[in-house]
């Protein structure tokens, strides 16, 4: 029932949440999943739980320890962050998000594009070309050879 209910709670995440920078939809697996599933563990827990019984004690003890598994969560990933960025670069160069990173790294686009939209294409220098030209330069000697 819990995998159920949970499911239903989720789904919905993941569909907001296609429009935010999370490639791997992190958040809404690992951080709304688990809050829900830990507030449903609150209510279906047979020692304590709500639906068994014990009342919100449970439950509210479930929310305080959500809430503060997410303030430090929250808190850890700014320090981790902020210290990345005083380090490097976080984002890529602009043009090249706009050309789109699948085709500059694997050199295929990953979605079909309106054609309606242009995209510019940033000189294509990176290690995935590189690999590709001397891909083809030792196939083409292999067959020159035969």
């Amino acid at each position: 029932a819990m995998g159920i209910i949970g499911a239903m709670l989720v789904y919905p995440f993941f569909q907001f949440t296609s429009r935010i920078d999370d490639s791997l939809d992190t958040f809404p697996c690992h951080g709304i999943s688990g809050f829900f599933g830990t507030m449903l563990t609150g209510c279906f827990a047979m020692d304590g739980g709500l639906f068994y019984g014990g009342g919100f004690k449970l439950l509210l003890v479930q929310f305080v320890a959500s809430m503060a598994v997410a303030a430090y969560a929250a808190f850890m990933s700014t320090l981790i962050f902020l210290f990345i960025k005083f380090v490097m670069r976080t984002r890529v160069h602009k043009d090249w998000e706009d050309a789109g990173l699948d085709e500059l790294v694997h050199g295929e686009s990953a979605y079909v594009h309106s054609p309606t939209k242009s995209y510019s294409s940033p000189t294509k220098s990176t290690h995935a070309n590189q690999e590709s030209d001397s891909s083809t330069s030792e196939s083409e000697a292999s067959t020159s050879n035969v």
